[in-house]
């Protein structure tokens, strides 16, 4: 796209939007959920990895007590 504009004017000329399919309002957790199993599902190799990374972390976070 060329712009033939004065490049002193501050502002362009308005251009609508294309339009686009809007998804259904309260689908989108839905659809990460579903991306996540399927994730899941071809590689639970990377799944077991981040629940290991997760035990790790949150033992080295927790405060031992000195009695």
């Amino acid at each position: 796209m060329v712009d033939n504009t004065n490049p002193t004017n501050q502002f362009h000329p308005y251009q609508p939007p294309e339009l686009e399919k809007q998804p259904l309002a309260g689908n989108g957790f839905g659809d990460m959920l579903n991306k996540a199993r399927t994730t899941a599902r071809n590689n639970p190799g990377a799944l077991l990895g981040g629940l290991a990374a997760l035990a790790i972390g949150a033992g080295l976070l927790r405060r031992k007590r000195m009695v």
